[in-house]
């Protein structure tokens, strides 16, 4: 059957276009030209659009999500999973996601208001943290809010134990003799490494481990592929000291850019480099060498919290829940050359 992820990879746009485009057929903030094509794509696909006058207002929930970043709205692995995940499990109680903003678009006094006007939602999926002005004003308007990976008791949020699935990755080169490990990440919104818990996790697996971090091996790559190819080159240029023997990566596209500029500097993997990264995305497989990496369930984390968010609405719990899905370490070739 097929997915909004089938129609994004046909048109060459992100996820979350195409759930906007669909949910709303004179949707204003495409140009006429790429709604067309959307709508050309699920049709030739075979995917069933329901247009609000089919629907039954009674008995169709509109499902709104909210998503921190897409990074410039291109597509990205962890969160188009996370989204393929909602959108199956709502298809099958007859439901679909109506629209799938970030905050970027949040910002924009127009778009804020239609989410928050009374009838025009009834439940939120919000994924990773938005800024605090934002989200305060959200919830004094949405009732029903479920959080992926939101910190915030006061809602029902589903998540995965961050901390201690980094710091198994770390764990990982240490236990293969790498004392001079770099870590590659970003800092969110707080702005501040220790903050965030991909950091911590790292800096844990060394402690327990008897070692400190250097900050000289803590690159600031604001999550971005891009910057960590480059940070990475120029960590390389630099004249003596001593170079790290393995590295942490908090997610795997960064972890693959990472690699390009080890091997592009003439150094081996994992030879010279070991190098590990985060997520389990699916062409993690397919580098050279394969990466290792640590299994996240996107695609359960996204089917979990589309049942929580209508229970929710259908019979809200007595108290808000908190449900963390196991992670799995995936060892392969690039942190073990005898693998």
């Amino acid at each position: 059957m097929p997915t909004l992820k089938d129609i994004a990879e046909r048109v060459g746009v992100s996820i979350s276009t195409v759930s906007r485009v669909l949910a709303d057929e004179s949707n204003r903030f495409f140009n006429s030209e790429t709604r067309q094509k959307i709508w050309d794509a699920a049709r030739d696909l075979g995917y069933t659009v329901k247009l609000p006058a089919q629907e039954s207002a009674s008995q169709v929930k509109k499902i709104g999500c909210i998503v921190s970043t897409m990074q410039g709205r291109h597509y990205h692995p962890y969160f188009s999973v996370i989204f393929e995940g909602i959108e199956k499990e709502l298809s099958q109680q007859g439901n679909k996601i109506a629209f799938t903003l970030t905050q970027e678009d949040l910002k924009k006094p127009e778009v804020l208001q239609q989410i928050t006007s009374e009838d025009q939602t009834d439940g939120l999926i919000i994924i990773e943290g938005i800024e605090n002005k934002l989200y305060s004003q959200i919830k004094k308007h949405v009732q029903h809010i479920v959080g992926i990976d939101v910190s915030d008791p006061s809602i029902p949020t589903i998540s995965y134990d961050r901390v201690e699935a980094a710091r198994a990755a770390v764990q990982h080169l240490i236990d293969q003799g790498h004392r001079e490990i770099m870590f590659i990440g970003g800092t969110g919104l707080s702005g501040e490494f220790d903050r965030e818990k991909r950091f911590r996790g790292y800096k844990l697996a060394l402690e327990q481990a008897g070692m400190t971090v250097h900050p000289r091996h803590v690159l600031n790559a604001e999550w971005e592929p891009d910057n960590a190819y480059h940070l990475v080159l120029k960590y390389l240029d630099k004249p003596g000291g001593q170079l790290p023997t393995a590295v942490f990566a908090a997610s795997d596209i960064m972890a693959m850019a990472a690699m390009r500029a080890i091997s592009e500097k003439g150094y081996r993997i994992p030879q010279d480099f070991a190098i590990i990264g985060f997520d389990d995305n699916e062409p993690s497989r397919y580098t050279v060498p394969p990466l290792s990496t640590i299994h996240i369930p996107t695609l359960e984390i996204g089917s979990v919290a589309a049942r929580t968010i209508l229970q929710s609405i259908q019979a809200p719990y007595p108290l808000p829940i908190k449900i963390l899905l196991p992670f799995q370490p995936i060892f392969r070739q690039s942190s073990n050359w005898k693998i």
